[in-house]
């Protein structure tokens, strides 16, 4: 049986509704050798994984996702085996922190306006960590009956083109690939697929990423179709670029994604877990 790696999950922590303990469980049970929590914009539940995972004999890599704006696309990047007790990147979780609590604002003033009475306090309080995101905003809408479930609310109201909708403000992608490199961590492209449409327009910006340092790129993820996974493994090895790959899983705030439900082999991510043992 091969070894099986889900570098792409995330936690309470930011906008997934499974706590560190509860994944790492579920990991276990379902039979991968290891994992990463990729929350967005924070480390937190870092140190508390690390502790878990060691009493489960599950390999655990520590990571993070970072929202990032190049070319008029919005990209994610991810960051493997940071240090998480960097000041540099405690300094941007910080900014970013910020940045996402100014957009919840509008939001709330928004959704106030359209005559949905929700305050900052009530969604923060839907938050175990400190990143509180539109998912939590969408728990709150629901609780109070405005509406029924999480698809009419980000198509009505929190979605791109939904009545509050507030543009996200984005990182820039090569100060935060510059950002994990001296933090002594690896960098990945996620999800190239959803960027858009064009493969071409995905080349460019993935080309402008490995210019800025880029290490990696995601091959597998659960929305790749067959012929997805076949292109983009190749065009890592045409780039020589590390390959990643996981899940995206968000616990039932994306209905139908399991951990492991799209997985790496650690024969492929060879050169990420010989660099993670040295670090150990």
């Amino acid at each position: 049986m091969k070894k099986k790696y889900d570098l792409h999950t995330h936690t309470t922590y930011s906008d997934g509704t499974f706590t560190v303990d509860e994944l790492l469980k579920r990991a276990k049970y379902i039979g991968l050798t290891g994992i990463s929590i990729t929350d967005h914009d924070t480390m937190e539940g870092v140190s508390e994984a690390k502790n878990i995972a060691e009493n489960l004999d599950l390999d655990f890599i520590s990571g993070i996702e970072f929202s990032c704006s190049c070319d008029g696309y919005e990209i994610h990047i991810l960051g493997y085996l940071l240090d998480e007790k960097s000041e540099k990147l405690a300094s941007k979780l910080i900014e970013l922190k910020k940045a996402r609590n100014n957009r919840n604002e509008k939001i709330v003033k928004r959704l106030n306006s359209l005559g949905l009475k929700i305050t900052l306090e009530e969604i923060e309080q839907e938050a175990t960590g400190t990143i509180v995101s539109r998912a939590h905003i969408c728990n709150v809408m629901m609780k109070k009956g405005f509406v029924y479930t999480k698809g009419e609310a980000f198509k009505q109201y929190l979605g791109r083109k939904g009545a509050a909708y507030i543009e996200k403000e984005c990182s820039n992608p090569f100060e935060i690939i510059k950002l994990i490199k001296e933090c002594g961590g690896v960098s990945a492209l996620a999800h190239p697929s959803l960027i858009c449409d064009s493969k071409e327009k995905i080349e460019k910006i993935l080309n402008l990423l490995i210019e800025a340092g880029l290490d990696g790129l995601e091959v597998e993820y659960s929305s790749y179709t067959p012929k997805d996974r076949e292109y983009y493994r190749e065009l890592a090895k045409s780039k020589n670029l590390l390959m990643v790959g996981g899940s995206d899983f968000h616990g039932g705030n994306r209905a139908g994604i399991d951990i492991a439900h799209s997985s790496i082999a650690a024969e492929d991510i060879k050169d990420l877990l010989e660099r993670r043992y040295k670090e150990d």
